[in-house]
């Protein structure tokens, strides 16, 4: 290291950086990112999609730097999905709201709140694919909502785009897989993505994909269209989690459907026909 950085004490700052336990790195990433999100909207709109960008690419980082003990394998990329995830869509959420300070400082909160709770949910995944532990169910439910919240604040923000039908087919197939491949992964915690995980990761994103598709041609709000989606997300996830479980029976079963039902009901008469 040259001598002039080692006399700003860089090489010691990198020493205790490198000393920190998991929590103290955890509130550093949520420090951070949160910080990048506040700014993001003070800038230039021009140069906003490539903030976004260099935000996602600094979540990947600073999570792997967080998370750095023992990943193995598809760890790699299983781990970091939804880090990246939720910092994108909350930050092209983040400039769908009015530009008030109270909106800002509400939703850094609210992002800061739902990162670090990622983080432990993705540590937790990283302990218990070497060994058993307590907190794994509880993990799968906070990674679950964590994974519908996503995928709601990207329906918002795809909705508020007016894209063609297709284009909303293709974008909410390749999410919905990507989403239900890591939720469905941590299930079991293999060092290994299997082939069934695969297929029902694929049937969750064609299934969403469709209704996407369908809910393109129907004159629906954004709040009932990112609803429906989230709710079709739900029940094709959570039968799909149950069945990799070997827990998948008729209550259950009838549980998701309700749930989807009745949000379609909800949606259905709060549209505006005319």
């Amino acid at each position: 290291m040259p001598k002039f950085l080692k006399k700003l004490g860089v090489h010691k700052l990198r020493f205790q950086l490198f000393q920190l336990d998991k929590r103290e790195r955890f509130a550093i990433v949520v420090l951070i990112l949160t910080v990048g999100i506040f700014l993001s909207q003070l800038i230039l709109s021009d140069i906003r999609f490539y903030l976004v960008i260099v935000l996602c690419i600094m979540s990947y980082g600073l999570t792997r730097w967080a998370l750095r003990e023992d990943i193995k394998k598809i760890e790699w990329i299983t781990l970091f999905i939804l880090p990246v995830f939720f910092t994108g869509f909350v930050s092209f959420f983040y400039f769908l709201l009015p530009e008030r300070m109270i909106s800002r400082i509400f939703t850094s909160v609210a992002f800061a709140v739902g990162m670090y709770a990622i983080l432990l949910v993705e540590n937790i995944y990283n302990v218990a694919s070497q060994r058993s532990i307590q907190l794994l169910r509880a993990a799968h439910s906070v990674g679950f909502l964590l994974s519908l919240i996503v995928l709601y604040l990207c329906a918002t923000v795809i909705y508020s785009l007016r894209l063609p039908f297709f284009a909303n087919f293709i974008i909410f197939f390749s999410i919905s897989f990507i989403l239900s491949l890591q939720f469905l992964w941590s299930t079991r915690l293999e060092s290994f993505i299997s082939k069934k995980i695969i297929l029902y990761a694929f049937i969750t994103g064609v299934g969403v994909g469709e209704l996407a598709l369908v809910l393109s041609i129907w004159p629906i709000q954004a709040a009932s269209f990112s609803l429906l989606i989230s709710s079709g997300f739900y029940g094709l996830v959570g039968v799909s989690q149950l069945y990799l479980l070997e827990r998948l029976f008729k209550p259950n079963i009838r549980e998701y459907i309700i749930v989807f039902l009745f949000v379609f009901i909800l949606c259905y008469f709060t549209t505006s026909w005319g």
